[in-house]
């Protein structure tokens, strides 16, 4: 039987073997049910196609004759069908536990066997030092079931490295973070990245004296690009992308409470799919909706059914889902009023909402435009339709009677900043500041902002004075005499 694609199968069940000698499972039922939004289709897996549970979708599957993998699932139960999508998910009911407190489907008994006979090699042991010479990171064997404990060594700068292809040697690790094998040399070399050149024109001023006491040491990933946030001492942490753009997220900077906390994958994923898309797609794409911090909100919704996620990785957490048509979003045990913006929409009668006013607006503009195409007219509205902010909001910056003024997630204004159309500060007013404040409501040292809600270039601490870019971060020394900064100017209070 020919390929075909999940949607072919859309309302379509097989019966696979009985038992499975290896996986133990008896009696499955494949279903699939596909849902439209962003491209993305479901592929359910389960005892009782009735109540499916999402897993990973990079879970490695096991199967007596072959290995299931989520980008190329092949079934070799009398069907040989194959299913590709690009953002394929699987979701299993009643699966056997896994090994080693994996989701791989075999059996323990199977694993017990095997490391009998034939038996695991013993792993590197960088993963059992780890320190600042020997590291590794533990992944799954490449055996079956994963039954045997792997090491992947890490290797340090200089060290001998490979890169693949005839005559260039056999390497039981790769290079270790930030490092990349350099083709001629074949040793691990710092990678050559926007991040990494900023962390050393970072460390020359550190080592002549130039940085600031809060001037922060720019943090990289381990593939050399910007790492997901930034924080701003005694003050706040925001998302960034991985070029080092500040993007939408911004939380209360707690030190490691935050770090463990933020992740900012939600903002990062938004910001990906704006990035990406053609200059021709002529209207905006909604991505999944974030919370404040950068972080996925714990609901999300396909059409009109909603499920809960994990606020971390976005992946589907549970089975219950919820049916707008019939039940409110209240329903679900991961729906948190203190994170529902518009909660009144959990009241009332049936059918029930799940959206926010800019998406509402965004969606009506989109049908009016249609249908006055549809109708032979020209509707413009500016020549574009306005985005929306990851959070579903219309943004932190807003223009009433002409005049731009700062507001909250909640549309509530924030103090009295404003700016009259026409001038310099309207045109270049972006709120951060205003926005910083305004989190840091309770603390006795709020930054100084300007009249239209942007940070003072000027900040003063304690009889000391510094130099901040547009984010309120220090960009030199400071001083206590503000003259001698770099950016002193007459007027410096007056903005």
């Amino acid at each position: 039987m020919g390929t075909r694609s999940a949607s072919a199968y859309k309302q379509h069940a097989f019966q696979a073997p009985a038992a499975d000698p290896v996986c133990g499972s008896t009696d499955h039922r494949v279903s699939f049910a596909e849902g439209r939004e962003n491209g993305i289709s479901q592929y359910r897996y389960s005892s009782s196609p009735a109540a499916p549970v999402l897993i990973h979708h990079r879970l490695l599957l096991y199967h007596p004759r072959t290995f299931l993998r989520s980008r190329s699932v092949r079934i070799r139960s009398g069907l040989n069908e194959s299913i590709r999508s690009g953002a394929l998910r699987l979701a299993l009911h009643h699966r056997p536990r896994g090994v080693n407190g994996t989701s791989i489907l075999c059996e323990r008994e199977f694993c017990r066997t095997f490391r009998h006979k034939p038996g695991c090699s013993a792993p590197a042991i960088e993963c059992s030092i780890n320190n600042a010479t020997h590291n590794g990171i533990w992944l799954p064997s490449p055996t079956t079931c994963n039954c045997c404990d792997y090491c992947l060594p890490l290797f340090g700068q200089g060290a001998h490295c490979s890169t693949g292809g005839p005559g260039t040697g056999i390497t039981v690790g790769r290079c270790g973070h930030g490092l990349t094998c350099d083709p001629e040399q074949l040793t691990c070399v710092r990678m050559k990245t926007e991040c990494h050149d900023a962390q050393d024109d970072y460390d020359a001023r550190h080592l002549r004296g130039e940085t600031g006491a809060m001037e922060q040491r720019p943090l990289c990933d381990g593939k050399g690009k910007y790492a997901a946030f930034e924080c701003v001492p005694a003050q706040t942490c925001f998302c960034q992308s991985e070029d080092g753009e500040r993007i939408f997220g911004e939380s209360l900077n707690m030190g490691a409470t935050t770090m463990q906390n933020m992740h900012c994958a939600c903002s990062r994923f938004n910001h990906k799919i704006k990035e990406s898309l053609s200059s021709g797609v002529r209207f905006p794409v909604i991505g999944p909706r974030c919370t404040s911090d950068g972080n996925f909100h714990p609901v999300q919704c396909i059409n009109r059914i909603c499920y809960c996620v994990h606020r971390v990785t976005g992946l589907i957490r549970g089975e219950k889902t919820v049916n707008l048509d019939t039940e409110p979003i209240s329903e679900l045990p991961c729906y948190n009023p203190d994170l529902d913006l518009f909660p009144n929409q959990v009241e009332g009668d049936p059918p029930f909402n799940y959206t926010t006013p800019c998406y509402e607006s965004m969606r009506e503009k989109i049908e009016l435009i249609l249908q006055g195409e549809e109708d032979g007219f020209n509707i413009d509205f500016f020549t574009s339709v306005s985005d929306c902010m990851p959070d579903g909001t219309f943004g932190r910056v807003i223009t009433r009677n002409g005049t731009k003024i700062c507001i909250d997630d909640r549309a509530q204004r924030i103090g009295d900043y404003e700016a009259e159309p026409g001038s310099e500060s309207f045109k270049s007013m972006d709120c951060k500041c205003a926005k910083t404040s305004f989190l840091m409501a309770t603390s006795k040292e709020k930054p100084i902002c300007c009249k239209n809600g942007n940070f003072r270039k000027i900040q003063c601490h304690r009889g000391q004075c510094r130099c901040v870019d547009s984010d309120g971060r220090q960009i030199s020394r400071e001083s206590s005499d503000v003259r001698t900064l770099s950016c002193y100017t007459e007027d410096w209070k007056q903005c």
